[in-house]
């Protein structure tokens, strides 16, 4: 261990040295009185000295009285001839900086070599012993409060049995000794090398323990290992040790009366060392079980999710504060309780889990007390052993989800009846506009025969556009009874071109209809009027999205195709003239879309439903070149 005592007036001065000298045990101090003062009894490697003008000849001199070994370093002077074993100008590069101290801490370790080779003896033993200490170092303190009392009472008991003039017990900043060790507890120690002092774990005295792994004195050690020892004004180190791990050292100054302590006293201070390690470290594992316990039930704590746990006993284990307010449970009154006391069927989840080992994805359900809406999911809890530990619940609460998603469907269904209704009524309202129309004028212009022609005419054609308009809608929603009979399609598809053919005085969409069909029949069985309706309503949807007028429409039947079995009739119903947007398209069956665009873009949704009634197929495809319904029937046995 390398220590170093730098002396500069300002205090910024004195934390720029202190960044520049990582790794070592470092101490400070304003101004020479104070650094002769530290100096009177703690032993340094390396004085840097800031501003090395007045008064250094008489600090030089101070130092060499009371550390003859230690080196002198000083900053900003540009006398090449002062008395210092290194002198940097005020401007010195970092690397300047650290090479002269690596050179002077070198010879001041080869100067304290060549003391300890010359002045090195043989220890003589000495007999003394007491068994006084058993209390003191009890493994069984194994409770975190005790910690602070466990190391004062077994320094006390050092003290009583050995009378040493000084004592330290240094600890690691991390469990399991992973960290610098500093002095935790002490006797008699000054405040600067208590806070200064720093033990790297695998270097010097630390290093030398985990080698040997017994106690060190002063006159058989290293002189490296040597320096650590005189830094804490000690002659005697002793390891605490756990299960192979370092987690601790114990230094004990000369002893008050005598001149060394004897070979039992240390043997009885190494074992009772070692009853103290094991004590810190079920301390130090109390500490991390309660930690480690506290940040998890921290976690549970703040979650949004509730958490409910199952043991092998069937009892509940655990209950978080999200879980008892979801469930409407007090945790304190359920943890400990059968699994019974949770709402049903959780406590079923819970068991099955535990008793299958297998996990339950998330499932959404809605418990019969309360009627709250649950996401649950179950975990197998495993052990070492092969069965489970246990089971564990996580839930969320849907509840407010579930309501709200209620409530924005009843306002979507609201919208889309609003829109339908408004629909309906403007398909009925415009034919009935006519209608009124001529019945307020029949009176005053019945005698005129063309009036009462056209009349007739425009009569009949507005209100077989509303029956029209009621057998879509009675399409769409409900399920007539079909009355089958085998009928040769061509016939159906004669019908519906006689229907929709050019010559009904004006009434529907221009059409020019092209039938092609085998000479053979092509018998099905289907309700003809039906089937009838269906292929209207596909012909009527290619008329209304056909530009230029006249529509042209090609009607051709066959039996079935490639891919297709040959007991299916098909009818191919397409339009050169008929284009749809893909995104139409993409929902020309979906009725909820389509009836809030026109009532005849719904004929093809209800085409299908009459169809598919029927066993029947109904398909759509669109080329460059045309637009067409392919319709599939079962061909009659």
């Amino acid at each position: 261990m390398t220590a170093v005592l730098v002396i500069a007036r300002d205090e910024s001065r004195r934390a720029q040295l202190r960044r520049a000298l990582p790794g070592v045990t470092l101490f400070a101090a304003a101004g020479d009185a104070e650094a002769l003062d530290l100096l009177r009894f703690v032993e340094v490697d390396l004085v840097v000295r800031d501003s090395a003008t007045r008064g250094y000849a008489e600090f030089r001199a101070a130092l060499r009285r009371l550390v003859p070994h230690a080196r002198m370093l000083a900053l900003g002077s540009a006398d090449p001839d002062l008395d210092a074993d290194a002198v940097l100008a005020a401007d010195a590069s970092p690397h300047e900086f650290e090479a002269a101290v690596h050179r002077a801490v070198e010879g001041s370790r080869l100067d304290r070599e060549v003391a300890a080779l010359r002045a090195r003896v043989d220890a003589a033993s000495a007999s003394a012993g007491s068994g006084a200490l058993a209390t003191a170092a009890d493994p069984s303190w194994d409770s975190a409060a005790l910690a602070p009392r466990a190391l004062d009472v077994f320094l006390d008991a050092i003290a009583e049995l050995l009378r040493p003039s000084r004592m330290a017990l240094l600890l690691p900043d991390e469990p399991g000794g992973g960290g610098v060790f500093r002095i935790r507890v002490h006797r008699s120690l000054s405040r600067p090398i208590v806070d200064a002092v720093q033990l790297h774990p695998n270097a010097g005295l630390l290093q030398w323990f985990r080698r040997h792994g017994r106690p060190a004195r002063l006159g058989e050690l290293e002189p490296d290992v040597a320096r650590t020892l005189a830094l804490l004004q000690a002659v005697v180190a002793v390891p605490l040790t756990a299960s192979g791990e370092l987690v601790g050292v114990l230094t004990l100054g000369p002893p008050v009366v005598r001149a060394e302590y004897g070979a039992r006293e240390i043997e009885t201070l190494f074992d009772l060392a070692t009853h103290l390690a094991a004590a810190m470290r079920n301390i130090t594992l109390h500490q991390q079980l309660g930690a480690e316990k506290d940040f998890s039930e921290r976690i549970l704590a703040h979650m949004s999710n509730g958490v409910v746990t199952l043991g092998r006993d069937e009892r509940i284990g655990m209950m978080n504060g999200r879980a008892a307010e979801i469930l409407g449970m007090s945790a304190p009154e359920t943890v400990g309780r059968d699994l019974r006391m949770l709402p049903s069927p959780l406590g079923d989840m819970l068991y099955e889990t535990m008793t299958s080992g297998r996990s339950r994805p998330r499932t959404e359900l809605q418990l019969a007390l309360g009627g709250r809406w649950l996401e649950v999911s179950t975990y197998p809890i495993m052990g070492d052993g092969a069965g489970p530990l246990g089971a564990a619940l996580v839930f969320e609460d849907l509840t407010a989800q579930k309501a709200l998603a209620a409530e924005k469907r009843q306002a979507d269904q609201l919208q889309l009846l609003t829109r339908v209704v408004a629909r309906i009524a403007d398909e009925v309202k415009n034919p009935l506009v006519s209608i009124h129309t001529f019945v307020e004028l029949i009176d005053e212009r019945f005698e005129d025969q063309d009036f009462r022609k056209e009349f007739g005419t425009v009569v009949r054609r507005d209100i077989r556009r509303v029956v029209h308009v009621f057998e879509k809608l009675v399409g769409l929603v409900s399920d007539r009874e079909l009355h089958y009979a085998v009928v040769d399609v061509a016939e159906v598809i004669e019908d519906v071109a006689a229907t929709l053919h050019v010559g009904d005085n004006g009434d529907g969409p221009v059409l020019n209809v092209d039938v092609q069909q085998d000479t053979a029949p092509h018998c099905v069985n289907v309700d003809t009027p039906e089937l009838r309706k269906a292929l209207t309503y596909l012909v009527g949807y290619l008329a209304h999205n056909s530009e230029p007028k006249p529509c042209r429409v090609s009607i051709g039947v066959a039996r079935g195709g490639e891919g297709e079995s040959a007991s299916t009739v098909r009818v191919l119903i397409g339009s050169p003239t008929a284009k749809v947007p893909a995104p139409t398209l993409e929902r020309l069956f979906d009725p909820v879309h389509m009836v809030q665009e026109s009532l005849i873009d719904v004929g093809p949704a209800v085409s299908q439903r009459i169809i598919e009634a029927q066993g029947g197929r109904l398909r759509v495809r669109q080329t460059r070149h045309d637009f067409s319904f392919l319709v599939t029937l079962p061909a009659a046995g």
